[in-house]
């Protein structure tokens, strides 16, 4: 029997062993050189926001003050990178709903209202409304001119539990990644050995390329279809500019969607392969307008954030993610599912 030819795109062919093949690749790679050091480096800073939150909490100077909150924005923006390509337990193992649920201020007042000066906070026993990133925002009123002589031991205190809790999130993430969870393996092996005997997770290889180029698309969809044009409507209703911590945390989930567009390389002397090498195989006038659709956002978002007031370089980025989303759900997505 011949090598199968599929056709892809605008009339362009390739073997149909290439792309399982590259598909396979994907898989085993895609854990350990995207995956895990974006969880890894939000390890990291996680450490930091606990630090300074603990610092802030002995001593509450302007300086610590100013330190945990630069720290909770470094910190949200590796999380906002991570989980623009997050799949997985962060999502079935509830890890997610720890760290961004909606935050409930009136039960944060009151919980505070009602603790005694030395009271620990058993963060991990409370509604996800009461920890996780918004939690640590609205105490830290990082919107508000709060000075640190105006924060109480007991919010001080709350402040650092809710770091050290994220912390132990984030790294349980880590863990089930690289190490499994309640005798399951880890779910880089999982990914890695999509369509294996016994890998009731991914039933083929296709099922693990393609909930990498899903997470890609619904990510997409999010920033081009929910958070940019409800950003555009704000600044023209209300004739404010965008914010500098919104635009930094839309660059985040930008640059987290390319890490796993191209791939991660850990090593100058080693290879990897991205969504792209998988699209390139077949159409590379696709890959290159997927590749250039993402550089343009992210240098539009960069324009944003150099002159607010024009909101002109949003609409482009927009009009890019737009174009990308729709080449990867019509051309690209077809491609895992033959």
């Amino acid at each position: 029997m011949g090598v199968s030819t599929l056709v892809f795109g605008a009339g362009a062919s390739y073997a149909a062993p290439d792309i399982q093949a590259t598909m396979a690749q994907l898989n085993q790679q895609f854990s350990n050189e995207v995956i895990i050091p974006g969880y890894q480096a939000l390890g990291l800073r996680m450490d930091v926001l606990v630090q300074t939150a603990q610092a802030f909490e002995a001593d509450p100077t302007e300086d610590n003050l100013g330190a945990v909150r630069a720290a909770w924005l470094d910190t949200l923006s590796q999380w906002t990178s991570s989980n623009a390509i997050a799949f997985g337990p962060v999502h079935s193992l509830g890890y997610s709903t720890a760290l961004e649920s909606p935050v409930d201020e009136t039960g944060i007042d009151l919980l505070l209202a009602n603790a005694t000066e030395t009271e620990e906070f058993n963060v991990a026993a409370l509604l996800p409304s009461l920890q996780g990133f918004e939690a640590i925002a609205y105490v830290l009123a990082t919107a508000d001119e709060k000075t640190a002589a105006d924060f109480s031991a007991q919010e001080r205190r709350y402040l650092t539990a809710l770091a050290t809790r994220a912390q132990a999130v984030t790294g349980d993430i880590l863990a089930v990644w690289q190490g499994g969870w309640n005798n399951y393996p880890a779910y880089s092996t999982l990914l890695s050995t999509a369509g294996s005997p016994g890998n009731s997770t991914y039933l083929s290889v296709q099922a693990g390329s393609e909930e990498i180029i899903r997470t890609i698309i619904n990510s997409l969809d999010v920033v081009a279809g929910e958070e940019l044009p409800d950003l555009l409507e704000t600044s023209t209703t209300l004739a404010e500019a965008p914010d500098e911590m919104t635009l930094q945390l839309l660059t985040s989930s930008l640059q987290g969607i390319q890490s796993a567009y191209l791939g991660t390389v850990e090593s100058p002397n080693e290879t990897t392969i991205g969504v792209s090498e998988l699209v390139a195989i077949a159409n590379p006038d696709i890959d290159s307008q997927i590749q250039t659709s993402l550089t343009v956002a992210l240098d539009g978002i960069e324009q944003a954030m150099a002159d607010p007031s024009n909101t002109t370089s949003l609409v482009e980025a927009q009009s890019s993610l737009e174009l990308a989303f729709e080449l990867l759900e019509t051309e690209v997505l077809p491609l895992v599912k033959n």
